[in-house]
């Protein structure tokens, strides 16, 4: 049974930012203890599984950070241009924070250990479904096709993982914007096309 205490949440959350920064391997418990403060021994208290378990917790965590990401980003949007306007923002605001260290908050982990690692796999497929769920609900609410939100929704993670990758490895934001605009541009053509 998972428990449920402030360092447990506060372990997952650190180790949530020590993976998107350095990554699985990179990354270890006692890292996780001394960025989240939590008292020395706790982790195997609190993730008897190990590691592997700490990591499927960060990316259950990173699903519902990414999914509540785009709901606040289409309670500001009309159309599809202006939602993919909306999440830039809070992508550029989180990666500018960081100073450039944080990008997606499975990208490095999907990276390292994807598709060697079956179980962790798994789990970081969960995410981009409930990413690409979440904008085809978006996206259909603005009378684009069923067919065309689901393609439109991958163009749009992979876009944004790639432009992600471009910044964080120039050290600004300027290659994330220069391709969000050209997403930008792209899916206004597309959406203008008739549909079938």
């Amino acid at each position: 049974m998972a428990r449920n205490t402030d360092s447990r949440s506060r372990m997952v959350h650190a180790a949530g930012e020590l993976f998107r920064q350095r990554g699985y391997h990179a990354t270890a418990f006692s890292d996780v203890v001394e960025e989240s403060g939590a008292p020395r021994g706790s982790i195997y208290f609190h993730f008897p599984g190990g590691k592997q378990e700490l990591a499927r917790e960060t990316t259950a965590r990173a699903a519902d950070e990414i999914e509540d990401m785009v709901h606040q980003a289409a309670s500001q949007a009309h159309d599809p241009a202006s939602l993919i306007q909306a999440l830039a923002e809070i992508q550029v605001q989180r990666l500018e924070a960081s100073g450039y260290c944080s990008g997606c908050a499975i990208a490095t982990m999907v990276l390292e250990l994807a598709p060697q690692d079956e179980e962790l796999s798994a789990e970081f497929d969960k995410v981009f479904t409930r990413w690409r769920t979440a904008l085809v609900d978006h996206l259909r609410s603005w009378s684009v096709s069923a067919q065309h939100a689901v393609a439109l929704a991958d163009l749009i993670m992979a876009v944004f993982e790639g432009a992600l990758v471009l910044s964080r490895t120039a050290r600004s934001s300027e290659p994330f914007w220069n391709t969000i605009k050209t997403l930008i541009t792209t899916v206004g053509f597309l959406v203008a096309e008739p549909q079938p």
